[in-house]
């Protein structure tokens, strides 16, 4: 895992996908740390980033930057380095889910231990009456009396990724334990305001454990 001290961040980055069917998981696991340390440890405002699967057999990229400027020029470097391209290679091309996540609030910074992160993205059930105020004094109640009863739970943010999207995401200590409080989540008083704007069609939830 990349990690460093650059102060607050505004942008997480979160990149989804299968590997071609001849890849051997090992192989791209040690590629995606060369990537790491090769690149994105040399870019400007990169504060954080990991390698994530599921147990789907996918996997995922979370990085962590300060600002929009220095995830775009990140972007921008990517398609340039050397080492991306031999990462790139063995990606299913046609499987990548790409998402730009806006941290909603803050100032915010990524936690600093973690194994499990549960990352949801929906849509608004009635855009019409939707706000973001709505939805953050919502997503400050599940915190306030929901995540806190836990010790498991090492952060939660909301983010913009879209006009009318948005994303959920909170790290935890273990899989188990994040599965656990997400059955929970559901159920409990304290998190049905958040749960009553969102269009229940439109989730789609996922966790995923460290990798690198």
């Amino acid at each position: 895992m990349l990690k460093r001290d650059l102060g607050p961040v505004s942008i997480m980055g979160f990149a989804r996908y299968k590997l071609k069917k001849n890849v051997d998981p090992q192989s791209f696991v040690s590629a995606a740390h060369t990537w790491q340390t090769q690149f994105l440890a040399q870019q400007d405002g990169i504060a954080m980033h990991c390698v994530l699967g599921n147990l789907s057999g996918e996997f995922a990229d979370v990085i962590f930057a300060t600002d929009n400027a220095a995830f775009a020029a990140m972007s921008e470097a990517h398609l340039r380095h050397s080492s991306s391209a031999s990462l790139m290679a063995m990606l299913d091309k046609e499987s990548i889910q790409l998402t730009r996540n806006e941290l909603i609030g803050g100032p915010h910074s990524f936690p600093a231990s973690f194994s499990c992160v549960e990352f949801g993205s929906f849509h608004p059930e009635d855009t019409a009456s939707f706000s973001e105020d709505k939805m953050m004094a919502a997503s400050a109640m599940i915190e306030q009396n929901y995540l806190s009863r836990f010790n498991a739970p090492k952060a939660h943010f909301m983010g913009k990724t879209g006009e009318h999207s948005y994303s959920e995401i909170t790290f935890f200590e273990t899989l188990g334990e994040a599965q656990g409080i997400c059955q929970g989540y559901v159920n409990d008083d304290d998190c049905q305001p958040l749960l009553n704007l969102i269009d229940p069609a439109s989730v789609d939830l996922d966790f995923w454990f460290l990798l690198a």
